[in-house]
């Protein structure tokens, strides 16, 4: 095998490429044909490959989009469809893949990289760490009655959206972005070709309305099971403007008793249902990990802050990162006046070994960062430590500057 060059996939060869995808993600379906699987949609990610002259040894896709992250709306690189064909495999191609797309990142200047993993372990071992949950929730649509108790009293109607509703979706979205950090702000192209359309079955996509107004809405697929299950209404994704708008969602499914046999809800983890449903015993409430997030510059990325103006904080940073060397000097962090100055540093010997106040792997850091978990969760639990010598308050002086956020992003990609 020669040198390998990490490079765009052809957009000529994109019937290679769902091959690949084909044997990565659904093998069971048989081989990919093209005749049979002919596809008109339009395709968001951007395609690289890992090639050995002309061969494809592993391939994956980049998304570009916006998600909010500490209350600001930032640009994020979305990292897809990762995989190698079973030829070129346990050859360290992947991880030569993530690294040259986050190098692509960084001279791209995106400080942030998420993905949803096909195994947590996986990509934790490359500084990824998961930066939100979600609620699974199972119910006979009878235990969803509790929603309809003001049922008299409603104003505003539920109705199918369409591609004319993108601004109307955006604005509730925005909404929810108040509440929900990793809140993505989709662009019409996204909720087009993602939130109208399913990667093999289209969604039912309703809203609530009233007064104009999108107070809600969700998206759902229904589901026959042969395991006694029986047809399910599926649920993959709502939205709401307003707390209170969820019994709006909860009695649309309510709705569908004659249909379906149990209702499957994917929600944020801060939402549930076992103290307001008739027999909490009747419904099923998994709470699991979501999509995983990493910094790809964390200087760039901590400059990026607007702190607390009354903070003051001076410390050195070493971070812990696996997978590419521009972590491996330690950063001058000074907080002052609302914002945050950054620098990588040399040590008195010069070979980037001085000791640091703070030592964190780039996952622990990450999740710091995102507001996940705190500086207490993860000294205890992760890679996050303090030096015995570091400066006084330096612990409450990171609680301030990286404030735990709720979090919860519902995109798949």
């Amino acid at each position: 095998m020669g040198d390998l060059d990490y490079r765009p996939f052809p957009e000529e060869r994109g019937d290679e490429f769902s091959a690949f995808m084909r044997y990565a993600f659904s093998p069971e379906e048989g081989p990919y044909d093209p005749e049979e699987d002919d596809d008109d949609r339009e395709h968001l990610a951007d395609y690289r490959g890992l090639f050995d002259g002309d061969e494809p040894v592993a391939v994956c896709g980049h998304h570009d989009f916006s998600l909010r992250i500490r209350g600001r709306d930032r640009d994020v690189a979305g990292l897809s469809a990762v995989a190698s064909p079973p030829e070129h495999r346990r050859n360290g191609h992947i991880e030569r893949l993530l690294r040259e797309s986050l190098t692509e990142y960084r001279d791209d200047g995106v400080r942030f990289s998420v993905l949803w993993p096909f195994e947590h372990p996986f990509y934790r071992r490359y500084g990824w760490a998961t930066v939100s949950r979600y609620r699974r929730v199972k119910a006979p649509p009878e235990q969803l009655a509790f929603a309809t108790s003001e049922r008299g009293d409603e104003t505003g109607r539920f109705r199918r959206l369409d591609e004319d509703d993108h601004g109307a979706a955006a604005d509730l979205l925005a909404a929810t972005a108040e509440r929900h950090d990793f809140t993505m702000a989709r662009t019409e192209a996204w909720w087009r070709e993602r939130s109208l359309r399913g990667w093999q079955t289209d969604p039912y996509v309703y809203g609530f309305e009233r007064g104009g107004d999108l107070r809600a809405l969700l998206s759902y697929t229904f589901e026959e099971r042969d395991d006694g299950d029986g047809r399910a209404m599926v649920v993959s994704d709502a939205a709401v403007a307003d707390p209170a708008d969820w019994d709006r969602v909860f009695r649309f499914c309510r709705d569908h008793d004659s249909q379906v046999e149990r209702v499957r809800l994917r929600l944020p983890a801060d939402v549930s249902l076992l103290d307001r449903v008739d027999d909490p015993r009747a419904v099923t409430e998994e709470v699991r990990a979501g999509p995983m997030f990493r910094l790809v510059d964390v200087p760039d990325a901590l400059t990026a802050l607007a702190p607390d103006p009354d903070l003051n904080a001076a410390f050195t940073l070493a971070v812990d990162d696996p997978l590419v060397d521009w972590h491996d000097r330690p950063i001058r962090v000074t907080v002052a006046d609302g914002e945050v100055a950054a620098e990588r540093v040399e040590d008195a010997d010069g070979d980037g070994s001085a000791v640091a106040d703070v030592t964190a792997g780039v996952g622990a850091l990450s999740q710091l960062y995102a507001g996940y978990r705190g500086v207490d969760d993860l000294r205890a639990h992760a890679d996050l430590d303090l030096a015995s010598d570091a400066p006084d308050g330096l612990a409450a002086d990171l609680t301030a500057l990286f404030p735990p956020r709720r979090t919860f992003l519902r995109e798949g990609f």
